[in-house]
C-alpha cells in the first residue's frame, strides 16, 4: 500500500456484529459520516462502543465497534475541516507535534471486517497422528486485541505493517524478484518473553482486517515448537523425531502441500508461522557431525526448499521467530527480507504495559476509580519532563516510578540497576496478579496502594528469580 508522502492516511477499523449482513462499502459511508458529523475530534488509538453511536440506526444495529488506529505519511499531526477536527498523535517513540490542515489533505482508510469465532484447530496427520501445525481463519475474535495490547519502542508494529504493504505493491507492479529480491520473509528475534510470536500472530490478524477489500479472509498456519506433543516443526527436527526422521520429512511435505494448496485460492491471504527457527542450524550442525541420522538434514533442507517455494507466492506471508540470534542458521538469515529484534520494554514502554493492567482492575472494581486518570503513555513524557508537572497526577507519578525504580528518584538519569531491567512484556502483565495475590489485603483497593503492592511484587519477582538462578533478563 504506497501512501502519498503529502496526503497522510487515517486507519478506521470497524468490526460488523456477528449477525450483520450489511455490505462493506455501505458500512464505510455510514461510519464516515457519522465520524465527520458527530465528533470534533478523534484520538489515534481510541474505540468507540456501541454506547457512542446508539443514536445512529444502522451502526447501532451492524456495528460492534470502531476504532481509530495509526497515521502514515505526511508531517500533519492535526487536520480540520470547518467544527470537525481528526487529532492525531505520533506512536510510541515520537515526540509530538501540533499542524492544522485541511482534510483535503488527508484520507480516511477505513477497514470493515467480521471475526471468525471459531478458536484455531491443530491440523493432525492420519499416518503418524501427531498434530502437525494449527490453522486459524482469521480475523479470529480469539486474537482480538492482540495487536493493542503489545507495546514497543521505535515503531515496530507500523515497521512491520509497511513492510508487508511494500512487499505487496512490488509483487502487484510485477517488480522482477531477480533484480530486486523479496522473499516475503520475516524474522523477528530477541529474549525470551518479549512477544515475537505474539506479535506476528497479532500482524496476521491485523492484516486480515486491512486487506477484507482484497481477500475474502486470510489464515495462519502455526507451525509451533512449544506444544508438549509431537509436532512437526523445525525446532522438533532433532529433539522430537530422532527416531523417525525419514517419517517425519514425509509429513513436512504433506503440510507444505496443503498450504501450496491454501495459495491457489487467490482470495485468501495465508500467513505461515515459524517458532524457534534457529534450530535449523542445530539440525545441521548436529546431522553433520554424525549426532543424529543423514536424514535430518534432508528434512531441513527439504524445509527450507519449501520456503524458497513459498515466496513465488502473491497471498503469502512466512514469519519466523529466534530466541537465540547468534545460532540462526546463515541459510536462512539469507532469506528472511528484515531481521526485526524484538527489545525488552523501556521505562515508558513499561509504564504502558502496566497502566494498561491497572487500567483494566480499575474497569473491573478490583481498584477504585481514582480522582484523575492514569495518564497516556503517549503523553508521559509532557508530564514527567522538567517542566511538566505532574500536580494531581500523583497516581501516574507512582506508576511511572514503579516502572522506572531510578536511584534518587530521578525520572530521566539511567540507572542500570534499576527494578526492571531485562524483565520482559510476559513477565510485567504477571506483576499485577502477584500484587493483589501477596500484598493486597482486600479485594478492592486504592490505586496508590495498588501502586505500592506492585513494588513489592518487583522485588518479590527479582528475589525470587535470583533464587532461581534466572536473574531479571527473562
Amino acid at each position: 500500500m504506497a501512501v502519498d508522502s503529502l496526503k497522510p492516511l487515517l486507519h478506521i477499523e470497524v468490526c460488523l456484529a456477528p449477525h450483520s449482513t450489511a455490505r462493506y462499502d455501505f458500512t464505510r459511508r455510514h461510519v464516515q459520516d457519522f465520524l465527520l458529523t458527530t465528533y470534533p475530534s478523534v484520538v489515534v488509538n481510541t474505540t468507540l462502543s456501541k454506547d457512542d453511536f446508539q443514536d445512529v440506526e444502522f451502526l447501532r444495529i451492524n456495528v460492534e465497534w470502531i476504532r481509530v488506529c495509526e497515521v502514515h505519511g505526511g508531517s500533519a499531526y492535526w487536520y480540520s475541516a470547518g467544527l470537525v477536527e481528526l487529532r492525531v498523535h505520533k506512536p510510541l517513540g515520537a515526540r509530538d507535534q501540533t499542524e492544522v490542515q485541511a482534510l483535503s489533505n488527508i484520507t480516511l482508510s477505513i477497514h470493515v471486517f467480521q471475526l471468525n469465532e471459531e478458536e484455531g484447530i491443530d491440523e493432525i496427520s492420519e499416518e503418524e497422528n501427531v498434530v502437525t501445525s494449527n490453522h486459524w481463519i482469521l480475523p479470529a475474535k480469539g486474537l482480538h486485541g492482540l495487536w493493542e495490547s503489545l507495546i514497543y519502542d521505535n515503531n515496530i508494529q507500523l515497521n512491520l505493517l509497511d513492510y508487508v504493504y511494500t512487499s505487496m505493491l512490488f509483487g502487484d507492479k510485477g517488480i522482477d524478484p531477480h533484480i530486486i529480491s523479496v522473499n516475503r520473509v520475516a524474522l523477528l528475534h530477541g529474549p525470551p518473553g518479549t512477544g515475537k510470536t505474539s506479535l506476528c500472530r497479532a500482524l496476521a490478524q491485523k492484516l486480515a482486517i486491512r486487506l477484507a477489500d482484497r481477500y475474502s479472509h486470510g489464515k495462519l498456519i502455526e507451525i509451533n515448537s512449544h506444544r508438549h506433543i509431537v509436532v512437526v516443526t523445525i525446532s522438533s527436527v532433532i529433539s522430537l523425531f530422532s527416531k523417525f526422521f525419514s517419517e517425519s520429512g514425509k509429513l513436512v511435505m504433506k503440510m507444505f502441500q496443503q498450504i501450496h494448496e491454501m495459495l491457489e485460492d487467490d482470495d485468501v491471504f495465508v500467513c505461515v508461522l515459524i517458532d524457534e527457527v534457529e534450530s535449523l542450524s542445530a539440525a545441521r550442525k548436529a546431522a553433520l557431525s554424525g549426532m543424529e541420522p543423514s536424514d535430518a538434514i534432508r528434512v531441513v533442507n527439504a524445509l527450507l526448499t519449501q520456503l524458497d517455494q513459498l515466496w513465488k507466492r502473491k497471498n503469502v506471508l512466512i514469519l519466523t521467530t529466534s530466541n537465540i540470534t547468534e545460532a540462526i542458521d546463515v541459510a536462512f538469515i539469507d532469506r528472511a527480507d528484515i531481521k526485526q529484534f524484538i527489545p525488552p520494554p523501556s521505562h515508558r514502554a513499561r509504564y504502558a504495559i502496566l497502566s494498561s493492567c491497572l487500567i483494566e482492575l480499575i474497569q473491573k472494581g478490583l481498584i477504585e476509580q481514582p480522582e484523575t486518570p492514569l495518564v497516556d503513555y503517549r503523553e508521559i513524557d509532557l508530564y514527567t519532563c522538567p517542566t511538566g508537572g505532574m500536580q494531581g497526577r500523583e497516581g501516574s507519578l507512582q506508576l511511572w516510578k514503579v516502572a522506572g525504580d531510578f536511584a534518587n528518584e530521578r525520572l530521566h538519569a539511567f540507572d542500570s540497576k534499576h527494578l526492571f531491567k531485562g524483565f520482559s512484556g510476559r513477565t510485567l502483565r504477571k506483576l499485577p496478579f502477584l500484587a493483589h495475590a501477596y500484598f493486597v489485603s482486600s479485594n478492592t483497593s486504592t490505586l496508590r496502594a495498588y501502586t505500592q503492592a506492585l513494588s513489592m511484587a518487583v522485588q518479590a519477582e527479582k528475589s525470587n528469580r535470583a533464587m532461581v538462578g534466572l536473574g531479571s533478563d527473562m
